[in-house]
Parts: structure tokens; C-alpha cells; sequence
């Protein structure tokens, strides 16, 4: 059963990730997995207890989804607690960094900047787990100025579209 029906901790995502990883070994199958979002700012930050599903994109797909299938079965998990629908908002400019290595599956995270950019353009006024994502990824970075933060977004994504909602939203984080 799904210790956490919240949503997922740090603790039960790596948990999960072993599994997937001992099943793609049983099938003599190698993976990768790429994660933002949620999951990242529960992993790599701190910033949040737990997410409900984790983002990412990953190879190969069929069989992560066929063993992710097996585990959310096992765990009493919903079926997309890891799931690719992210994919079409990523940037071809992205950046990512290991972190963590097993006998079949390599987990990848996108870095500091490149979830700064994406929780600007995906962040929701008002939203309480948006805006402590948004000031952890701040502190972090050391990003005080405006158009500090419109900087690291040009590195990955065009910021004509946002920029008016965005001003507002960084307006109030950063004053």
C-alpha cells in the first residue's frame, strides 16, 4: 500500500525508482529518467514533503511504463505516479545533471536554472507549493533582481509570452 496517499516523499520516490529499476533488470532492460517539476524540488531542494506524481521524460518508454504499471498495481499508487505529459513543455535548451546511477536506470534531474525557468512560466498566482518552489529556487541561485530571473528564462525559453503575468508573480517574490 501507498504509505503516503498525499503523494509521494522523498523517501517513497527513491523507493519507487529502486523498484523500477529491479524490474528493468528482471527484463534485462536499461533505462533512463529525466525528472522536473514536483519530484526534483522534493529531491534535490527540500523545498516541499512530498508531490503527487513525478514528471519526466524516460527510455525506454514502453518498458518504464509497463514496470511503472506493475508497481502502481503493487503499491496501490495512481497509474501516472510517473508519467511523461511534461514532455511538451520542455525546452530543447534544457539542462540536466545526474543523480543517481543504478545497475539499470539512470536518473537525471534538470538543474537549478532550468527549474527556475520552467516554475516561472508554469507557476500559479496564489498557488502556496508554486511560490515556495519559486523562493527556494531563488535563494538558491542568489537571484535578487527581476531581470536576473528574465535572464536565466531566455537561456532556455522565449519570455515575450510571459512576461506581464510573470512581472507580477516576481514583482511579489522579489519586491
Amino acid at each position: 500500500m501507498n504509505d503516503n496517499p498525499g503523494g509521494m516523499n522523498k523517501q517513497d520516490i527513491i523507493k519507487y525508482l529502486e523498484l523500477l529499476n529491479d524490474k528493468l533488470r528482471v527484463r534485462n532492460k536499461r533505462g533512463e529518467i529525466t525528472m522536473v517539476g514536483g519530484a526534483v524540488m522534493c529531491l534535490c531542494f527540500e523545498s516541499r514533503e512530498s508531490t503527487l506524481d513525478i514528471d519526466a521524460i524516460f527510455e525506454p518508454q514502453y518498458d518504464i511504463h509497463l514496470c511503472a504499471k506493475e508497481i502502481a498495481l503493487e503499491f496501490n499508487l495512481p497509474t501516472n505516479w510517473i508519467n511523461d505529459g511534461v514532455s511538451v513543455y520542455l525546452s530543447k535548451s534544457g539542462k540536466y545533471s545526474p543523480y543517481m546511477i543504478m545497475s539499470n536506470l539512470k536518473i537525471y534531474t534538470a538543474t537549478p536554472e532550468y527549474m527556475l525557468a520552467m516554475k516561472c512560466l508554469s507557476a500559479r498566482l496564489g498557488n502556496a507549493n508554486d511560490i515556495r518552489d519559486l523562493k527556494v529556487l531563488l535563494e538558491y541561485l542568489n537571484i535578487k533582481m527581476i531581470q536576473d530571473v528574465y535572464d536565466v528564462i531566455t537561456k532556455f525559453y522565449p519570455i515575450d509570452a510571459f512576461k506581464d503575468r510573470l512581472k507580477l508573480l516576481l514583482e511579489e517574490l522579489l519586491g
